[in-house]
């Protein structure tokens, strides 16, 4: 089976196919650490912006400290104007002396004033919220704020030295990477192994002498393909974390890998408007990085397994092309905001694929359900991962199957 094992593994490397979506993985790599130097995150560091906030509610102090006004709206402007402007005030004096730390730290009280004051949407919330056709735009200021606020906090705690602008912007190479985990890589790792994988057993079939002079058993072939395509998939997706950790990290710093994510808890009901920073905790970005890689690695040997079914079922590799595509990009034509708040679609497997948005607990958020864990999206994977076995232990003892 060794040699066997090698001897695919080989093939695989040295195929056109192989190297084609290698090549495809670099260009997207370095598409993706050029076109993030755009990346504009909408809790941003704009001092501008922050000195016109003071300046103008200042004004309004003073004013109103000279020419106090009797009415309810001038008295609760004061009283949320205070505090805020204190906050806002610690923030450009530690921005001056670049003290990243008490930045941080005054940062987040000063979004924690803002959930406060931004409740029944009294004060508005950032306007890149307000995008076209987001109807909720005041549950993302929401989660936005509150998530800042935690992430701020945490952050508060680090050296300084491993603080910066870049830094807190969340643009460093392994922030960048953790970025890409909750949108498209799980999807693009997932279409890497599919195709990868589709004509696994089907190439065989051109050449059966060569094929069946070969002293292995199916299982060993099933196995010692399993392990060769796995092998190159991991080697494929580290290769390309990598590549955009590098790209970003040339032009905003690396990072480290204990920088805060800040991920929503299962025990918030997310069907309600977040109102506190408590609905969240942070972990280190190492953690949360290794539980993206272990859960993205189980999901492709899952579907190399799937396919391996496929092909002992049906000849036709654009049929098996097509169902496994399907089940690919299932989560992205059939979930829908608000899916799960009043209908449990929890138990729905394929919502786990975007493993990244599982971990972060935004899936929960956009969901609005808090049964979206990352322990439940692993039985599921298990359970399907067991009928595909049971699958393919049947096939391979029925009397009529041929390999090749």
């Amino acid at each position: 089976m060794k040699n066997y094992f090698l001897f695919e593994l080989q093939q695989l490397i040295k195929s056109k196919k192989t190297i084609g979506l290698w090549c495809l993985l670099v260009i997207l790599a370095g598409v993706y650490s050029f076109h993030d130097r755009q990346y504009r995150p909408i809790e941003r560091i704009d001092k501008n912006e922050m000195e016109q906030r003071y300046l103008t509610r200042q004004s309004f102090l003073e004013e109103q400290a000279e020419n106090p006004s009797d009415h309810w709206s001038a008295t609760m402007a004061v009283g949320m104007f205070e505090p805020w402007n204190q906050a806002e005030g610690q923030r450009l004096a530690a921005l001056d002396a670049k003290d990243w730390q008490k930045y941080a730290e005054a940062t987040s009280q000063w979004y924690q004033l803002s959930l406060a004051y931004t409740d029944n949407e009294i004060i508005f919330f950032t306007p890149d919220y307000y995008t076209y056709q987001n109807y909720y735009a005041a549950y993302d200021g929401k989660y936005g704020y509150a998530s800042t606020a935690k992430w701020m906090e945490s952050a508060s705690k680090l050296p300084n030295k491993k603080l910066s602008k870049n830094v807190l912007e969340q643009k460093t190479g392994i922030q960048s990477v953790q970025r890409a985990f909750v949108s498209f890589l799980p999807f693009v790792f997932l279409g890497v192994t599919l195709f990868l994988a589709i004509d696994s057993l089907t190439k065989d079939r051109r050449h059966k002498s060569l094929f069946l002079s070969l002293p292995v058993t199916v299982d060993d072939v099933l196995w010692a393909k399993t392990a060769a395509l796995f092998l190159v998939s991991t080697l494929m997706m580290s290769s390309t974390l990598v590549l955009i950790w590098f790209g970003v990290g040339c032009q905003f710093g690396f990072g480290s890998l204990d920088l805060p994510v800040s991920i929503l808890s299962s025990a918030f009901d997310a069907r309600y408007p977040i109102d506190a920073i408590d609905a969240f905790y942070t972990q280190p970005i190492g953690s949360f990085l290794l539980q993206c890689l272990g859960v993205g690695l189980f999901l492709q040997l899952i579907y190399i397994r799937g396919i391996l079914l496929l092909s002992t079922l049906w000849r036709s590799e654009l049929a098996n092309l097509l169902i496994a595509g399907f089940g690919v990009i299932s989560p992205l034509i059939f979930q829908r905001r608000w899916f799960s708040a009043f209908l449990d679609k929890s138990a729905n497997v394929y919502l786990y694929q975007n493993y990244g948005q599982i971990l972060s607990g935004y899936s929960r958020f956009y969901f609005g359900s808090a049964k979206f864990e990352l322990s439940k999206g692993l039985l599921l994977f298990g359970i399907v991962w067991l009928l595909i076995e049971i699958g393919l232990f049947v096939r391979v003892q029925t009397k009529q199957f041929k390999l090749v």
